[in-house]
């Protein structure tokens, strides 16, 4: 499980105390997964970026 800073994230940001290093985990759409896997290493961080809080729900 890769996990990126949650600082700036609106809503992930809220599940840590203030004092806490704010983290979230790396969530990837369908459409990400090929690219991913077939990614060279020179490209695999361009996957680690925040999901967007609207795209994020409970239940």
């Amino acid at each position: 499980m890769l996990t990126i800073n949650a600082d700036q994230h609106p809503l992930m940001n809220l599940f840590h105390k203030p004092t806490d290093e704010k983290r979230m985990v790396v969530i990837l759409k369908p459409e990400q997964f090929e690219g991913w896997l077939q990614a060279p290493a020179t490209r695999s961080m361009e996957f680690l970026q925040p999901f967007p809080a609207e795209g994020l729900r409970a239940g």
